[in-house]
C-alpha cells in the first residue's frame, strides 16, 4: 500500500512539475518594408480589428507606412524576430499588455522605432517636449 502511495506522490511531483514549467512565447515576426523609417505601435485586443495573420508557428505583421497596426490578437511576451531590419535600427521597443484585476489579457502594445540612433533620440526629444506650458490660470486654478 505504501508504494502505491509513494507512485502516486512522484507521479503527482512530476505532473505538477511538467505543468509549471513555462511554454515560450507565441513568435511574432515583425516584416520592416525596405526604407521605413519612423514610429511603429502595434495595438492588439481591438475587437473591431481583424486577427494576426499566421504563417505556421508563428504570428506575422507587416509595418504599413504610417506605422499603426490594430489587431484582435493579444499576444504575452511573443519572442520578436524583426525581418529585413539592419542592426542598430530597431530602438525603444517596449511591450505591455493590460489585464483585469483577476489577470485576464484585454489588451495591449508593442511599440518600437526604426531608424537610426541619431533620428531615434530626435523623436524621443520631440515627444518629452511635446505640448505647451500650461498656465493654470487659464483654468481658473492656481498652483500652490
Amino acid at each position: 500500500m505504501r508504494k502505491i502511495v509513494a507512485i502516486m506522490v512522484f507521479a503527482l511531483l512530476m505532473a505538477g512539475g511538467a505543468c509549471s514549467k513555462h511554454d515560450p512565447g507565441p513568435k511574432l515576426v515583425v516584416e520592416i518594408p525596405a526604407g521605413f523609417s519612423g514610429n511603429f505601435v502595434l495595438e492588439m485586443g481591438n475587437r473591431a480589428a481583424a486577427p494576426l495573420l499566421r504563417q505556421g508557428d508563428a504570428y506575422v505583421v507587416m509595418v504599413p507606412r504610417n506605422g499603426n497596426v490594430a489587431t484582435s490578437t493579444i499576444l504575452q511576451k511573443p519572442k520578436v524576430e524583426f525581418r529585413n531590419a539592419t542592426d542598430g535600427s530597431i530602438w525603444g521597443y517596449s511591450q505591455s499588455v493590460f489585464t483585469t484585476g483577476d489577470g485576464i489579457a484585454v489588451g495591449g502594445k508593442i511599440e518600437f522605432f526604426v531608424g537610426t540612433r541619431k533620428d531615434y533620440d530626435a523623436e524621443e526629444n520631440k515627444k518629452n517636449h511635446s505640448g505647451t506650458s500650461m498656465d493654470l490660470n487659464d483654468y481658473g486654478l492656481t498652483g500652490a
